[in-house]
């Protein structure tokens, strides 16, 4: 950071961005198990941080800690407490469970009352439930529902929860991406989709059709696509108190106690909220007394 920078946001913020995808910022320290740029460490989250104690200043997860079953998300969470110095604060988003819930009880009723907009939205939030805890192919039943022909308010609400670049993306509709990401995505698609062929292949002929089908399920349901656990405001601050983490709290996707968190980019895309659907938490390393 230059001097002029510096003076203007304070001194050089240590960011740890963990599980990153595609949405990182060059100012910050960016882990993905499958980088799309140079600016994303290679690093498989499950083998904790590859960092010393108390030597950054911020860590955050966006759409992580749903993907580890409890017992790997505490150790996930045991880490940030780890690598944050006391008083640096750790910033988890997670799918929000709570919200889902009380959606799909209010779409449900009126679904059963014969509402076609509240059986749409049930359709949908049953997706948003369900499909990525069992789904057995990349995209899953969610991606083919959001390629498909939707009405108009149907098109609204979705993109009212999963975002306009969520839409986009699984339509194949959005701005183009850079040449790096979408070719990274892709590798990183056409190596599991060789990986469970081949296995499958393998499994055919030496165990049969039954057990090849099981191996190819088992590998996709290993590679990081399906949520394992979901969260709500209560039982992520529980985990996170449970970790030695302090004043956890739901903020909102633009409100962080990260210093300068917003210049990142990172929540918001136009000043409006990357993933809707998501429950904001933030808690803090208590500090040396």
């Amino acid at each position: 950071m230059s001097p002029e920078r510096e003076a203007r946001h304070g001194p050089p913020l240590r960011l740890l961005n963990f599980g990153c995808g595609s949405t990182y910022h060059s100012e910050c320290v960016n882990l993905d198990a499958a980088p799309v740029s140079p600016e994303v460490l290679a690093h498989d989250l499950r083998r904790g941080f590859p960092y010393a104690a108390d030597c950054f200043d911020a860590a955050y997860g966006s759409h992580v800690l749903e993907h580890l079953d409890p017992q790997a998300g505490m150790r996930l969470l045991q880490e940030c407490f780890r690598v944050l110095k006391p008083g640096g604060i750790v910033r988890i988003v997670v799918p929000d469970l709570e919200t889902m819930a009380r959606l799909y009880l209010q779409s449900l009723e009126g679904a059963m009352a014969g509402d076609a907009e509240a059986r749409m939205r049930y359709e949908w939030i049953m997706l948003e439930l369900y499909d990525q805890a069992t789904r057995t192919d990349t995209g899953g039943r969610m991606g083919a529902y959001l390629r498909s022909g939707m009405s108009e308010f149907a098109a609204r609400f979705v993109a009212s929860r999963v975002g306009q670049e969520a839409m986009g993306q699984a339509a194949d509709r959005v701005t183009p991406q850079p040449v790096l990401t979408r070719m990274g995505r892709r590798v990183r698609s056409a190596a599991l989709a060789l990986r469970r062929a081949l296995a499958g292949a393998c499994a055919f002929v030496l165990l049969g059709p039954e057990v090849s089908d099981a191996l190819r399920e088992g590998i996709f349901r290993r590679s990081g696509e399906v949520h394992q656990w979901m969260y709500d405001r209560f039982s992520l601050a529980q985990a996170l108190d449970g970790t030695g983490f302090v004043g956890a709290r739901s903020r909102a996707a633009d409100d962080s106690d990260i210093p300068g968190f917003a210049r990142y980019g990172l929540e918001t895309v136009n000043g409006h909220p990357r993933k809707p659907d998501s429950l904001y938490v933030e808690a803090s390393k208590p500090r040396l007394t």
